[in-house]
């Protein structure tokens, strides 16, 4: 049965762009439903090795499940007669459904399912995986303190010790987005829930003034010996968010004389691009969290790129002592620190310069060139040679029109050709109509499209007209999805293949830092800057790995990365296509 992971819980002149030119990702959009993305379990459930035709359907419904297939999960339940169920299996249905429901984004019909559930009848692994469903499903559901209730429950089945920590770091991150009238508010609760709100009121002091706040939580400690938080892990999550804190407002003129030894992060903490750099920080965080659960970690010095020169600001964080500095994040501040003097310290940028090399600097980002030769490939591989291209008549849509031709041509096919669209037209239509007009409807076409989930929206329904006439393959860039899934807004997409980071996928990346298990970190991000916490959890990760990378490529939550001899990191995505307004993963572009 699928296990909910324990969670810590992508060009108009609107755009908020770190890249100025070339950054798809940053398309502010119209919210859509969200929807948690779910990991593979690690266990493989028999329910007692019974081989009875009910208990067969629950196995493949729970094997689909964690294969990302929900539409055929569902079939499969469907196969099953509800009536005259023995209780057992009435509640491992139940929960079967629930997480159905929840793999589609509707909480209300997983707690509908999940009522029917009686916990007290399963096996200890499937109370785990009600647990952590009721908690994800009441997340969804806006309801935060019924989630942590149904955490303290599950933490009290938990016999590792990385999934104990893994939920007490959700159930922190899951109060600390609690306003604090409804911390304050007096409830009827237990003890325990009692410590966990009296614990999440001293750290939304803490992350409001800054202050470290030794006093009042040694006073909790005390008052709340036995809590499960009261343990030596939780101090890493205790001190590490406060280097930050001290760190987020840092200039080139404001930095104390010395930070000394660590990590120098400099992100764009205010100003155009601040969302864009909150983003990469939340990922790099909880990436960092996660690493001092286990072993020591360097502590991490934010820098404010918005404010001061770059190379002072670099110079600065050399001076404070950094060990290796990690971005900047906009493509200007990158060029300028190829431009500028040398670099004593190496230095991950979060952007690429093309062409652009120099001594200790490693290139790191969100590519559309990456995208582009990614989605070429794929509908090469499909086995599709001419090609038609449709992109925003935008300076961001003339380069991914090149970058798209660039790749297909160099691949060995025939673009046949090209079209711009006006994307603040209302009806973007009769561009896709003008360049299919003259289609030789006998051979097979790719259409390469970039496009926002609205204008794809608005054209699904002459996509659908046109493939009915003739042999038409859609391949579309990443910045056609969200992030979130929204099967009824995107049930017109069915066909369209695009290609994307893993950690947008259910089972593709997972573990802690998972979509789904970061729910509470990105649920309140526009789309636009979602995928910028992948990065930033990449980049963490990365810094030990950039000595083998060259030959050793790591899966990370933005792609499968490896480094080129420029020292560029280049990323290997994952390709989906919708099926019921919901994307299925065909996996890894090869």
């Amino acid at each position: 049965m699928l296990l909910f992971l324990l969670a810590a819980c992508a060009d108009d002149p609107a755009r908020t762009v770190v890249d100025a030119r070339d950054h798809p990702s940053l398309m502010p959009p119209k919210r859509s439903v969200p929807a948690p993305s779910l990991p593979k379990t690690d266990a493989i459930k028999t329910w007692n090795h019974k081989t009875d035709p009910v208990t067969q359907h629950l196995l493949t419904a729970s094997s689909l499940l964690q294969s990302g297939d929900a539409q055929a999960a569902q079939q499969a339940l469907d196969l099953i007669g509800q009536a005259g169920l023995p209780v057992e299996q009435r509640s491992q249905f139940a929960l079967l459904q629930a997480q159905v429901a929840l793999s589609m984004g509707n909480d209300q019909q997983a707690l509908h399912h999940l009522d029917m559930v009686r916990p007290r009848l399963l096996a200890d692994t499937d109370k785990i995986d009600y647990y952590q469903s009721l908690a994800f499903a009441q997340a969804l559901h806006g309801d935060t303190l019924a989630s942590v209730s149904a955490r303290i429950r599950l933490g009290s089945l938990l016999k590792k010790s990385e999934q104990q920590r893994a939920n007490i770091l959700a159930i922190v991150d899951l109060l600390a987005t609690m306003p604090q009238e409804k911390l304050d508010a007096p409830a009827v609760i237990n003890d325990e829930l009692a410590g966990w709100l009296s614990l999440a009121r001293i750290l939304k002091q803490r992350d409001q003034s800054g202050g470290v706040a030794v006093d009042a939580i040694q006073q909790w400690r005390s008052t709340h010996p036995g809590h499960p938080a009261n343990a030596e892990f939780l101090q890493a999550y205790l001190t590490a968010p406060q280097i930050a804190a001290h760190a987020d407002n840092v200039t080139a003129e404001t930095v104390p004389a010395k930070q000394g030894p660590g990590i120098a992060v400099l992100l764009p903490v205010s100003g155009s691009y601040a969302a864009a750099g909150k983003a990469v920080k939340d990922g790099m965080q909880a990436a960092q969290r996660l690493a001092a659960s286990s072993q020591p970690q360097p502590p991490l010095h934010f820098y404010d790129t918005a404010q001061g020169n770059i190379g002072d600001i670099y110079r600065q964080a050399v001076a404070d002592g950094a060990t290796l500095v990690i971005g900047p994040l906009v493509k200007e501040q990158v060029q300028a620190l190829i431009d500028g003097s040398e670099l004593p310290v190496p230095v991950l940028a979060l952007n690429h310069i093309d062409h652009a090399s120099k001594a200790n600097l490693y290139q790191f980002g969100l590519s559309p060139v990456d995208e582009a030769e990614q989605l070429v490939r794929k509908a090469l591989r499909d086995g599709v040679r001419t090609a038609m291209i449709l992109v925003p008549s935008t300076p961001l849509g003339q380069r991914t029109g090149l970058y798209l031709t660039t790749a297909w041509q160099d691949g060995g096919g025939v673009v046949a050709s090209i079209q711009s669209y006006d994307p603040r037209q209302r009806d973007t239509s009769n561009a896709l109509d003008t360049l299919l007009a003259s289609t030789n409807t006998s051979q097979r076409h790719a259409l390469l499209l970039s496009a926002t989930p609205d204008v794809a929206r608005q054209l699904a329904p002459r996509i659908n007209y046109h493939q009915g006439r003739i042999p038409l393959d859609v391949y579309a860039m990443a910045a056609i999805y969200g992030g979130r899934q929204n099967p009824v807004g995107d049930s017109g997409l069915d066909a369209i293949t695009f290609c994307d980071i893993p950690w947008f996928f259910p089972g593709m990346y997972s573990g802690p830092l998972s979509q789904a298990a970061l729910q509470a970190v990105w649920q309140d991000m526009p789309d636009a800057v979602m995928r910028l916490v992948a990065l930033g959890i990449d980049a963490y990760n990365l810094h030990p790995q950039l000595s083998r990378l060259a030959t050793a490529p790591f899966f990370g939550a933005s792609g499968r990365l490896a480094l080129s001899q420029d020292k560029r990191i280049s990323r290997t995505l994952v390709c989906a296509q919708w099926r019921g307004g919901v994307p299925v993963v065909s996996g890894f572009v090869e």
